[in-house]
């Protein structure tokens, strides 16, 4: 489906929102809510699974009723392998968006426990669904919920997946300036099954800047990130500048972003006429110089003076 002007400024102001998480339950609550506006449904919801430790913490938009998760959590966590989608979310694949009904091919899921004690209660019809692998084995699952008042169709298929790969980047950005945590969003208030307590094996969360005088490489990343949007770069051409000016090929790019080298040319082309350059080498020097702005009076001087 073809979107118009208008439904790409939308989804750029959602993007403007998300960009602005300092962590991860912030990001949660940010693509939830942003995706709540987007789109005219009955609720959206950011959820992390962990499938093995039995974990489902969810930042729903809009919040959850007082009680709603005593009411509904234990039939969720009981018949939760009944959903359409659940053999794909516990092999980790990065599912979507997709979409599954009651009103189409998933006409038996209305028979089974899980939907006539969780979906059902709730007004649920139909659920367009983006699933994504995090780097510490839990899966994100943004969903878009649609009732018979707020049906959703094409066009939501078509701006989630527009926005889809910007919030996986998003979301591993947040995830590296925590600090890749086992389970990120272990002190999240609308946790079910006892989100409180982190899982055994969790690494503490430290502060930036209070456990030591040097940034971890994560977080050094993710500043040098900041520096290259605050040069005009997006969230995309920024990733890809840095890949540049470590050395990466072309190909390298696309394999490690799962885009075509096409698509990496392109943005290419966007980061040299965003900073003024025509080359990889003139790249990589800029991205030097935006990131470690010290040492910007030794770039191009020879290394010995005759």
């Amino acid at each position: 489906m073809q979107l118009e002007a208008a439904d790409y400024a939308a989804i750029l102001d959602v993007l403007e929102s998300v960009a602005g998480s300092h962590d991860t339950r912030d990001y949660a609550a940010r693509v939830s809510a942003g995706l709540f506006r987007l789109f005219p449904c009955q609720g959206a919801s950011c959820t992390e699974i962990d499938v093995t430790g039995r974990r489902v913490v969810s930042e729903p938009a809009p919040p959850f009723p007082s009680g709603w998760i005593a009411q509904y959590g234990p039939a969720f966590e009981e018949f939760a392998w009944q959903h359409p989608l659940f053999g794909k979310l516990i092999s980790g694949e990065r599912v979507g968006p997709t979409s599954w009904s009651v009103d189409g091919a998933e006409s038996a899921f209305a028979r089974t426990e899980l939907y006539r004690s969780f979906y059902e209660p709730n007004g649920v019809r139909r659920q367009t669904v983006l699933i994504f692998p995090t780097p510490h084995g839990t899966s994100i699952v943004i969903s878009i919920d649609c009732a018979a008042a707020h049906p959703c169709g094409g066009r939501e298929a078509a701006m989630l997946s527009t926005i889809a790969p910007l919030l996986e980047t998003s979301y591993r950005l947040v995830s590296r300036a925590e600090g890749n945590l086992v389970w990120p969003f272990a002190d999240a208030g609308g946790a079910v099954n006892g989100g409180a307590t982190p899982p055994a094996g969790s690494v503490p969360r430290e502060p930036l800047g209070e456990s030591s005088d040097k940034l971890t490489i994560d977080d050094a990343q993710l500043r040098a990130h900041q520096a290259l949007r605050s040069a005009g770069l997006t969230a995309r051409q920024a990733e890809i500048a840095l890949m540049v000016a470590s050395g990466a090929a072309t190909s390298q790019i696309a394999t490690t972003l799962q885009i075509s080298p096409g698509t990496v040319r392109k943005h290419l082309e966007a980061v040299h006429a965003t900073l003024g350059v025509s080359s990889r080498a003139a790249v990589a020097a800029t991205v030097m110089r935006l990131v470690h702005p010290e040492a910007a009076d030794i770039l191009g001087k020879p290394l010995l003076s005759r």
